[in-house]
């Protein structure tokens, strides 16, 4: 095979590869601030550690926008809660013991927040 059949083969295999993977959602995923006092705010962190510094605060029922991505600071294992699971199951996970939930404030800035605070739509 010549040069030149091998780099046509080479990429229709690259292309057929790019084609057929499974596509990642770009969605974010809704939810509502819930689980906390009337009078309080939930803090929206620059990392997943309450010692990080706090980049904006959401209030009870406000609206907010998950990217679907948690994580549990501990185990540092991280997991997707975007997927067709009911609402019932996302918040379960999410309300475990040291899982942060990645969001999206109103500034289009990324952050991390408790997910036991955050009801998933």
């Amino acid at each position: 095979m010549n040069a030149s059949i091998q780099i046509i083969a080479a990429l229709a295999a690259a292309t057929l590869a790019i084609t057929a993977a499974p596509a990642q959602s770009s969605a974010f995923t809704a939810g509502t601030i819930t689980a906390i006092a009337p009078d309080d705010a939930l803090n929206i962190r620059k990392w997943p550690s309450a010692q990080s510094k706090i980049i904006d605060a959401y209030e009870l029922d406000e609206s907010i926008s998950m990217t679907g991505r948690c994580k549990n600071i501990v185990t540092n294992v991280s997991f997707r809660i975007d997927g067709y699971e009911s609402t019932g199951w996302k918040y379960a996970q999410m309300k475990k013991a040291y899982v942060w939930c990645q969001v999206m404030t109103n500034d289009a800035e990324l952050g991390w927040a408790r997910g036991k605070y955050i009801w998933p739509e």
